[in-house]
């Protein structure tokens, strides 16, 4: 009611002087200073409609956060008290994870929408340490040590509600590196990774102590270069995830198991491993953390094989805006994995792209 109050007195007030403006005889002023004053008068006018018109769009955007992440408990009253006080009580961080699970399920129906999975972005400047083509046919080709890297990531709904709330999902992932400065090879893709999966998603509420669940999911997934031999490299695995929050940081624990293959007959035999030791290089889990910073989010992952011969990888990711749409993104590497090709070989690798789709 004192907002309602305030409101009207201010209305009130800017019709008054307006009127009073409209009206009054002016004393002869000079055109110049006419013109200087309908001026000034336009722009402060513009100004106010685009203030209002942004915190109106605010307003509405708050709401919409608060109404898709807010908890059951929580009435109208309250969710407007929160966008209303101009001052909200959700920090964005805090729900982060919730927003886009809430997001992704307003467009689940969409015929015309497939919903990203994974980080999609494109890197076009990529140094790596250590360029080996893995490739008996390619030994005397030159090697770039600057390539360009792009990932694209997309996953659908294939079964709502499965079980308790759970979704099925089939899910693909591509990675490409390209030697695109590469002019005396003709610019070839060196290696490009794919990854289709599908995995059994449940949004979930827990909290024990400073943890807060958010996530279960439950997968099998394919990785491969689709390569025949001698280059050919792929594994499948069966993994569990959990993401949580604790605190302002959002952590995932993703351990898994590798479906055994059977040895091959004889080196270039297309059935059997490909790679039998690639779990010694590529981990037994992975552990990623997160943190949002407004629209920034800075993210750590880690792999290892929990081995006394330990072998890993690191990688540090950094998303900034760049305008409203797109963001900007700093990737470090360093350890085993990097690509299939080389999983074996240790590298260092620094990338600086655009990001298209985040992961909070």
């Amino acid at each position: 009611m004192k907002r309602l109050l305030c409101s009207s007195l201010l209305l009130f007030s800017f019709v008054f002087t307006a009127g009073q403006t409209a009206f009054a005889q002016p004393a002869a002023p000079d055109n110049a200073g006419a013109a200087e004053d309908a001026a000034g008068n336009e722009d402060a006018t513009a100004a106010a409609a685009a203030a209002q018109e942004k915190a109106r769009q605010q307003r509405e955007a708050c709401l919409l956060r608060a109404a898709q992440t807010a908890g059951n408990d929580v009435t109208l009253e309250q969710l407007r008290g929160w966008c209303d006080s101009g001052i909200e009580r959700r920090l964005p961080h805090e729900d982060a994870l919730r927003a886009r699970l809430a997001l992704e399920q307003t467009s689940q129906e969409n015929p015309f929408v497939i919903t990203p999975h994974r980080r999609n972005y494109l890197m076009p400047y990529s140094h790596w340490s250590n360029p080996q083509w893995n490739d008996p046919d390619r030994e005397n080709q030159n090697l770039d040590s600057g390539e360009v890297k792009f990932q694209f990531s997309l996953k659908a709904p294939v079964y709502d509600d499965f079980w308790d709330g759970s979704t099925v999902y089939i899910a693909f992932t591509s990675v490409f590196f390209w030697q695109a400065y590469n002019s005396e090879e003709s610019r070839p893709f060196r290696e490009i990774n794919f990854t289709p999966e599908v995995f059994l998603a449940k949004p979930v509420d827990w909290q024990l102590g400073p943890m807060r669940s958010e996530l279960l999911a439950f997968g099998f997934r394919h990785d491969s270069n689709g390569e025949d031999e001698p280059t050919s490299r792929s594994w499948n695995r069966l993994y569990l995830r959990h993401v949580s929050q604790i605190g302002s940081y959002y952590v995932s624990v993703m351990p898994w198991y590798r479906i055994p293959e059977e040895e091959k007959d004889f080196p270039l035999d297309p059935r059997g491993d490909n790679n039998p030791d690639i779990e010694k290089y590529m981990g037994n889990f992975q552990l990623e953390v997160a943190r949002v910073f407004g629209n920034h989010v800075l993210e750590l992952m880690v792999r290892n094989n929990l081995r006394s011969d330990n072998k890993g990888a690191g990688q540090i990711n950094y998303s900034f805006p760049i305008n409203d749409r797109f963001k900007g993104l700093v990737q470090v590497f360093t350890g085993y994995g990097d690509s299939l090709i080389n999983y074996d070989d240790y590298e260092t690798r620094f990338s600086l792209g655009i990001l298209l789709t985040d992961t909070l």
